[in-house]
């Protein structure tokens, strides 16, 4: 540098450099704040949650207790006939009148004293254990309401469906419990059904520590029971109650709960509104704030002390990143920090900086020569392609006449034929294992058209490993081997099994057939190849042009070998370790 200044300050790019970290640090404080306060918005919220699932779950289990309590109480009923009789009279009575009477006819025809069951379901209705506070029972004759009012038992007969029953103070607004009543003479015949209420504004009441709206709804969206409301709160309770929405957030202030009763059949919603929940929570906000202000402050003041290093050193780290930029690795390697910055955290990062361009050689080398071998591949590849319009339109045209002469089956494989070209052409280079199997297995129906005599195949890929990432086009070079090299034109059974299998946390590929085989020196020479590769332009790069490939995918982890099998044929054994490079781009793995 040629002009010199009192203070760090004085250069303008540490000038830049200081406004940006004053311009970083308050973004990222502000950033962080954001991201702490949805956090603790959210470790709130789900403290809501627990709280209001708890609540709803206690009464869950409440009702399962009165649920036990009525069905005791049902059991007992036929223990005592002349409960039973006075039941009965009730089923089949559509009024007043006719119960009267029908008591009337019991109390002449019995030697015991009839009993009253309005009378004895005060048990019920006064112990409070079973918190029941109205009974309903339905039959043909229509509904009779059995509830207690000012310590009186009250049976009516007015009332025919639930919106009436509502109309009974007292009386309970969530059906917890229905049995059918038999007639004791003639057990298989049913007098009608008995059931049981419960008061939701009783069950959820109390819990004034519950700190949010909530609402209890019955199936059809009638609010039975809620805590003190507004207007809008009622407004989004109902929303929320008809939406499918069970948990998240409403509008995007309004953290809404929905819990659907197993028990009975009711609705309970709880709403939150976020300024509610901030303002309960003002005092953990404010220290939050202070607590990222002094971080801020302590932050930008280090930097302003950090910066005050030798400029000239700077001179060398600038040096230095352009020369990577530049892409002149060779100047960086030649480039001698000063010995007295090297262990100071400037020389660091002046170290790391050099060993990384060191490094990024290294990999654009490698990745250079990879691009170069695949593309050699493609363009040997190129010379065995076909226009795909023209063949397109050939297949077709060949499909077309086959159907006109009645032959479905050459019509059929040459849709298949037209269907897996298409396929490899427009398909992206990166597909799932199951779309890779289903292009193999449209390839060997082909086949098996072909040799219908004397050809089997049979392909197994487990669920586990189906959408694991692959290259497109690798199973059918493999398969071809076979139909090259393996198959036996003579033999009357040739057979290929292709599986695949989850193993050591990745996937095993297993191509198996029960061909002819190789021997040993051919076996050496073509695994050979397939490792090493043979740049002749005659030789054979089916199974080396896969193995690139998918070692090219895969990298580390991947395995590939070939061998005969003992009892005959040929094996390809290949393992991926189910994860591809990140480093690489997907359009460059294929």
């Amino acid at each position: 540098m040629n002009k010199f200044h009192t203070t760090f300050l004085g250069y303008r790019i540490y000038r830049r450099k200081f406004s940006s970290t004053i311009a970083v640090v308050l973004f990222l404080s502000i950033l962080v704040f954001a991201g702490m306060l949805i956090f603790f918005v959210n470790t709130w919220m789900t403290d809501l949650r627990q709280q209001a699932q708890n609540r709803f779950l206690d009464r869950e289990s409440r009702m399962a207790v009165i649920r036990n309590w009525t069905l005791n109480y049902t059991n007992g009923l036929y223990e005592d006939s002349m409960l039973m009789k006075d039941l009965k009279v009730l089923f089949y009575s559509s009024d007043q009148q006719q119960y009267l009477w029908g008591r009337r006819e019991d109390s002449l025809t019995s030697s015991e004293q009839i009993r009253y069951l309005p009378a004895n379901l005060r048990q019920l209705f006064t112990d409070s254990r079973s918190e029941i506070t109205g009974v309903t029972l339905r039959s043909e004759s229509g509904m009779k309401s059995i509830w207690m009012e000012n310590g009186d038992v009250r049976l009516s007969f007015e009332f025919h469906d639930a919106q009436g029953l509502r109309q009974i103070p007292g009386f309970g607004d969530i059906l917890v419990a229905s049995f059918s009543i038999r007639d004791p003479a003639h057990m298989s015949e049913s007098m009608g059904v008995m059931d049981f209420w419960i008061s939701s504004s009783e069950l959820y009441e109390g819990d004034e520590g519950f700190r949010a709206g909530w609402g209890v709804f019955d199936p059809g969206g009638v609010l039975l029971a809620s805590s003190a409301l507004s207007g809008d709160e009622e407004q989004r309770l109902a929303q929320v109650n008809a939406g499918e929405q069970e948990e998240g957030w409403l509008s995007g202030t309004v953290y809404c709960l929905k819990f659907v009763s197993s028990q009975a059949d009711y609705t309970f919603v709880v709403i939150r509104d976020l300024d509610s929940v901030l303002r309960d929570n003002v005092y953990v906000v404010a220290a939050l704030s202070l607590a990222l202000s002094l971080i801020a402050f302590g932050v930008i003041l280090t930097s302003y002390v950090g910066m005050r290093t030798d400029a000239t050193f700077l001179t060398t780290i600038m040096t230095m990143l352009g020369a990577v930029e530049s892409g002149d690795f060779k100047r960086l390697k030649m480039l001698e920090l000063p010995v007295r910055h090297r262990e100071n955290e400037y020389g660091m990062i002046a170290v790391a900086l050099k060993d990384v361009g060191v490094k990024l050689e290294g990999y654009i080398e490698t990745e250079y020569i990879w691009k170069l071998k695949e593309q050699e591949t493609e363009m040997r590849a190129l010379q065995h392609q076909i226009n795909p319009h023209f063949l397109f339109n050939t297949l077709e045209t060949l499909r077309s006449k086959a159907l006109l002469q009645g032959d479905r089956d050459m019509a059929d494989a040459i849709a298949m034929l037209g269907s897996l070209y298409r396929a490899r052409i427009h398909w992206k280079n990166s597909i799932s294992l199951k779309e890779e199997f289903s292009l193999l297995e449209m390839y060997l129906k082909i086949m098996e058209l072909r040799f219908r005599n004397n050809f089997v195949y049979q392909i197994e890929l487990e669920r586990e490993i189906e959408e694991i990432p692959t290259v497109n086009f690798w199973l059918q070079p493999l398969a071809e081997n076979f139909f090259t090299h393996g198959f036996d034109r003579e033999s009357e059974y040739n057979l290929l099994i292709v599986s695949g299998y989850q193993q050591n946390g990745g996937a095993r590929i297993e191509l198996i057939d029960n061909g002819r085989g190789v021997s040993a020196r051919r076996l050496e020479e073509i695994r050979k190849n397939m490792y090493e590769g043979n740049d002749e332009p005659e030789a054979d790069i089916g199974l080396r042009n896969v193995y690139m490939r998918l070692n090219y995918f895969y990298k580390e982890g991947f395995e590939m070998d070939i061998g005969n099998n003992p009892e005959g044929g040929f094996f390809i054994s290949i393992f991926i370790p189910g994860k591809v490079v990140e480093d690489v781009h997907p359009d460059d793995r294929g």
